[in-house]
């Protein structure tokens, strides 16, 4: 990248008397636990590089501000202001919302960095989060206006040179919704860049109606010791437990980004989406999703990490940092008319086995990306696991002209394992310690594994699709899907999962229904894998009673699509078909 992207902090005096005057607040700041690393990381790194300042492009000054809102609360904010060079100079506008339960400083090198380039930018805490007043909405509506009366009021300070046709948001977690929501409801606003950010609350929190139980608390408890969290919001989070999704839904809706994707595509606003491959808070398909729909002008990176996590190199200035990297040459793109941003990647996917190496996809849908279509054949004489078939290969799930069915029943201990909640997955990207099952011993009641080998290397790049054919026992249920790659000793990495939970069916009901894994991109070599399971505890169970059970029927809707990546003219298939 050009030098530009190494630009240097301000002074030592700047930067220490600005951390001297929030210091007191830090150490009240924690949170889940990737934006606690954030803010702890802040405090060792940001001294250091303080003291490191070379010659700046623009001087530029710090100014804490206090914003009065739309309806009085004040919100504590920081500017970086760059020196104009005369006075019909006009600034392009970033503005940046604090990330959940982290203070408004989080973002200080990146806003020092583009203060150095030319920008006017502005860092505030949201309401309810200290200093600032209010409760906290969770991107509520009244949020929604905070965001505009901050534009009205960087617009208002005509001594720090604002362009009004220059305006950007921006964020990582809750900041990135609040970006996105901000630029959906604000007309004034150019572009938006989410970091982590979500399309849909509703899939955050209660994903194929499965309460996302371990992040759902994170971010209630995390509220309610940091900051002051509205009642509104853990009023929600029991519906959310209860499997209550009419009582939720209203709620969700109005804080989700994809209630309002008409504003975007009326105006084409051009749309910068970063987000996580292991990320378990905002699922990386969602957004996916998200960008595969929108018509406008955009650009969607898929990282290997946790939530929030792929960002933190940026925060800490390390000029390496391929998302802030890319987002600088986007704000220089459509803030500024700069040459340099990719325009024809639209996708750029960080591969899990070697993260040196990114796919890029100039289209997409890409026709580089095949699928690897298989249906499951029951369990073998021997009874260890299923087959993962070609769909031409679906009479041998016959017998006698009738289909084959299998049980499993519920139980809390199956041998399939999702990995430690936040710490197993954050281990997984941090250590390489890969969350894995010895399917070998997984239990045949509780659980069923699909098996195919692999003829050759396979990359699998997207995000697989389960289609589900299955009769509950009872009106309650959750079903729990994961994807190994597995190797000669039947030993299953996870590298995909998902899920689907019912709280209102029929039982004794046949369903069939379809649901999305996580999306992946991953090296895959021996063999692939695939089980099913009824717990978790990634998740909030429908139905803990152990005389649960859920029969699945071999039939044409009992299938997985895997993507593939072909490579030059490849298109065979790349596995091997064993029944």
């Amino acid at each position: 990248h050009p030098p530009h992207h190494l630009a240097a902090p301000p002074s030592l005096r700047t930067c220490t008397s600005r951390l001297g005057r929030g210091s007191g607040k830090m150490g009240m700041r924690a949170g889940p636990l990737e934006h606690w690393l954030t803010c702890v990381g802040l405090l060792l790194t940001v001294g250091p590089l303080c003291a490191a300042g070379h010659a700046d492009a623009y001087g530029a000054r710090t100014e804490h501000v206090w914003i009065k809102s739309w309806d009085a609360s004040n919100l504590s904010g920081d500017a970086r202001v760059p020196a104009a060079r005369s006075q019909n100079e006009l600034f392009p506008v970033v503005i940046f919302a604090n990330s959940w339960a982290c203070p408004e400083m989080e973002y200080i090198m990146e806003t020092i960095k583009l203060a150095e380039l030319g920008y006017l930018v502005l860092e505030y805490e949201t309401r309810g989060w200290r200093p600032s007043s209010g409760t906290i909405q969770a991107a509520g509506r009244k949020d929604q206006l905070d965001t505009s009366a901050v534009i009205d009021y960087v617009l208002s300070r005509k001594d720090w040179q604002p362009d009004p046709n220059k305006i950007a948001l921006a964020g990582i977690s809750y900041g990135a919704g609040l970006a996105l929501l901000g630029a959906a409801h604000d007309p004034r606003v150019t572009t938006a860049l989410a970091m982590s950010g979500w399309p849909s609350i509703e899939s955050a929190l209660f994903h194929n109606g499965s309460p996302n139980l371990i992040w759902g608390e994170v971010l209630v408890v995390s509220g309610e010791l940091l900051g002051h969290l509205d009642p509104s919001v853990p009023a929600m989070w029991k519906q959310v437990l209860h499997g209550n999704e009419s009582g939720f839904h209203d709620w969700a809706a109005e804080r989700s980004v994809e209630t309002f994707m008409g504003a975007f595509e009326e105006r084409l606003v051009p749309l910068f989406l970063s987000n996580n491959l292991e990320d378990r808070l905002f699922n990386p398909e969602d957004m996916f999703n998200c960008f595969e729909r929108y018509p406008g002008p955009k650009k969607l990176l898929l990282n290997q990490g946790i939530h929030a996590t792929a960002e933190i190199g940026g925060l800490m200035d390390l000029p390496w940092n391929h998302i802030w990297n890319e987002a600088i040459d986007w704000l220089n793109h459509y803030l500024k008319g700069t040459a340099g941003l990719q325009l024809d990647v639209l996708v750029d996917v960080q591969l899990r086995s070697d993260k040196s190496v990114r796919e890029k996809f100039y289209e997409w849908p890409s026709k580089r990306i095949a699928s690897l279509d298989f249906e499951m054949g029951p369990r073998g004489w021997l009874g260890l696991h299923g087959s993962l078939l070609p769909p031409a290969a679906s009479g041998a799930r016959e017998t006698g002209g009738q289909l084959v069915n299998e049980s499993i029943s519920f139980a809390r201990k199956s041998g399939f394992n999702a990995g430690f909640p936040i710490i197993g997955e954050a281990l997984q990207v941090f250590v390489d310690s890969r969350i894995a099952s010895n399917l070998l011993f997984a239990s045949k009641q509780h659980a069923i594994w699909y098996y195919t080998p692999l003829a050759r290397m396979t990359r699998i790049c997207g995000t697989p699709v389960l289609s589900l054919d299955f009769t509950p026992s009872a009106s309650t249920w959750q079903l729990v899907a994961y994807l190994w790659a597995v190797n000669w000793a039947d030993e299953g990495t996870l590298i995909s999962h998902g899920t689907v939970s019912c709280w209102n069916c029929t039982a004794g009901e046949r369903i069939t229904r379809e649901i999305q894994l996580r999306t992946l991109c991953e090296d895959v070599s021996g063999g692939l894998g695939f089980g099913l399971n009824m717990f978790s505890e990634l998740y909030q169970p429908a139905n803990t009673d152990a005389n649960l059970k859920v029969t699945f029927h071999y039939s044409s809707a009992f299938g997985l699509k895997v993507p593939e990546v072909l490579t030059g003219s490849d298109t065979s298939s790349g596995f091997a078909i064993v029944v």
